[in-house]
């Protein structure tokens, strides 16, 4: 008879211990998106954890905004895109989720980890974006090619989301059609400043060719 071996303590307190992370981060998630507060009292009042356990597991409000942003980008599957189509699709989704959960947003911006965060997110996009963009910029000097990288990075992000909702005064469907808009211009420019160099070699070459050589008849 196949006898069951009962769990080990470690490992069952190890489970409780993310199911405990898990509930406050869920409850965490919930309050911004309710009211756009936050605290570890008043998360510890809405799931029952004591504000205690709380603190254990997230000592800051950074803390806390850290694990909820972390928490939003795998919901809502954010990732940087692989390819030029992948920019023009993704852009669009990116901005909606902004406005979807914009309290969470905010406060992720104006947070103190905020800046760490994004430049974590730079590092990981920055890569991300030179291989989508490599065909496009290929006929670029490496100094144009990191230019073209840093207004693409700068436009797939929170902080340009937000300058267009609140500086731009855009609704949610016009930032998403702004940055969509923007994006495929720059993609249109550069494949056709290629395109002209192209050209401008070709015809270079066929004038070589054509060209007689001197004493010939």
């Amino acid at each position: 008879m196949k006898t069951t071996t009962p769990p080990r303590p470690d490992s069952l307190r190890q489970r409780q211990k993310n199911s405990t992370r898990d509930e406050i981060i869920a409850t965490a998630m919930l309050a911004l998106r309710e009211t756009g507060e936050l605290s570890h009292e008043a998360i510890a009042e809405t799931s029952g954890i004591s504000a205690r356990t709380v603190y254990r597991h997230f000592p800051s409000r950074d803390a806390l905004i850290t694990a909820t942003w972390e928490r939003l980008k795998a919901e809502t599957n954010t990732r940087f895109p692989k390819t030029e189509a992948d920019i023009l699709a993704l852009a669009p989704q990116l901005y909606q989720n902004f406005d979807e959960n914009a309290a969470l947003v905010r406060a992720f911006l104006s947070s103190g980890v905020g800046t760490a965060v994004r430049d974590q997110g730079a590092l990981e996009g920055r890569p991300a974006f030179q291989a989508a963009l490599q065909a496009a910029t290929k006929h670029l000097s490496p100094r144009k090619r990191q230019q073209i990288v840093g207004v693409f990075l700068a436009l797939y992000s929170a902080p340009a989301w937000q300058l267009m909702r609140d500086r731009g005064t855009l609704s949610s469907a016009d930032a998403a059609q702004a940055v969509t808009w923007a994006l495929s211009t720059l993609l249109t420019s550069l494949h056709h400043e290629q395109n002209q160099l192209n050209e401008g070699e070709s015809n270079a070459h066929l004038k070589t060719r054509t060209r007689r050589p001197p004493g010939g008849h």
